[in-house]
């Protein structure tokens, strides 16, 4: 019989999950789809036209029940007050983050130009100088951290990813205008993959990544707004801070641009994704299944792709675009054994 891949899989896959899964089974627990963003920018940002009430407002009225304030650097917005005014229970939530990495350098010196968002933060990080030394004081205080636009101003190479923790999580699309999410060739020999292929190459490195789609946004007035562009879906028993924080650290949601995932299906054999039908002028839909080093594996068109394990799959995806372009991923499932130790 076949089981939903945000409950037995992940926990049977990676050795994660199986307390809450358990528990959400033994009291009947339903998990719900909480749509979310985890990287926002306020006017406590560099750039940012609005006030924090006045982004948190944006995203409660806009079909959102969470949603990550990231500003820059070193300055952390309180959300308490934000969830004073505007937190409802099981409506919608502020979250706590900040955006940092102005800083980080390669060895030899060279600005890396690569951001990180430390996702639950509770204290505001003083970044050093290189990713590792961005990362630990993140982790020290029990935060997610998320790596951004690996393409913005072409200035992140894949090898620079290569110290990123198992459990982060990496921007695959980022709703700004500019950031290059497709990647490209310079015709000069500097070649760079899309931002989902960075997730790829850590993937086939063996490593455990989740990837998201966010809006990036600072300007909310205008015709140059930007909300509402890429968001990610999870699934948890309830809407609370320690539900989609231990949603997210175990991959059990999906990203978007557009397209609504029903369920997301995995066994021991095959992996299917349910899309969301139109109600109105039907788009058509193509998934790719894709695996180690970013191989094709299968597409398959229509509401229902569906992927049979060959048995040599290290980590298989699905990648999925309509007919206008919008678009979803969903988390790997790992056929190798990988867990977050």
């Amino acid at each position: 019989m076949k089981t939903r891949l945000f409950l037995t899989a992940f926990a049977c896959t990676l050795g994660l999950g199986a307390s809450l899964i358990s528990a959400a089974h033994a009291q009947g627990t339903e998990l719900k789809w909480y749509k979310g963003n985890t990287h926002t920018h306020t006017s406590n940002s560099s750039g940012g036209d609005s006030a924090p009430d006045a982004v948190a407002r944006w995203y409660r009225e806009h079909g959102y029940q969470f949603v990550f304030i990231t500003d820059h650097d070193e300055y952390l917005t309180d959300v308490e007050p934000l969830n004073a005014l505007l937190g409802r229970r099981d409506w919608f939530l502020v979250l706590p983050g900040q955006e940092i990495g102005e800083r980080i350098r390669r060895a030899n010196g060279e600005h890396v130009g690569l951001h990180m968002n430390a996702l639950f933060t509770t204290e505001t990080l003083y970044p050093e100088t290189s990713i590792e030394s961005a990362v630990a004081p993140a982790l020290a205080q029990g935060a997610l951290v998320q790596f951004n636009h690996p393409n913005y101003v072409w200035s992140v190479k894949p090898a620079d990813l290569d110290t990123v923790p198992d459990g982060a999580l990496i921007e695959v699309w980022n709703g700004l205008d500019g950031i290059n999410n497709l990647g490209g060739d310079d015709g000069q020999g500097d070649v760079r993959p899309s931002a989902e292929g960075y997730w790829d190459y850590l993937l086939s490195r063996g490593k455990i990544i989740w990837g998201v789609g966010a809006d990036d946004a600072h300007v909310f007035k205008g015709e140059s707004a930007t909300p509402g562009r890429a968001w990610i879906v999870v699934r948890a028993p309830e809407l609370t801070p320690d539900a989609i924080k231990t949603a997210m650290t175990k991959g059990e949601f999906y990203a978007s641009t557009g397209l609504v995932l029903d369920d997301i299906v995995s066994d021991a054999n095959s992996l299917t994704v349910k899309i969301a039908e139109s109600e109105s002028n039907p788009p058509r839909y193509l998934t790719r299944f894709v695996g180690q080093g970013g191989e094709i594996l299968a597409e398959v068109a229509g509401l229902n792709p569906s992927y049979r394990f060959r048995g040599n799959e290290t980590y298989v995806r699905a990648s999925i675009i309509d007919s206008n372009g919008r678009r979803a991923w969903t988390q790997p499932v790992f056929r190798d054994g990988r867990a977050i130790r």
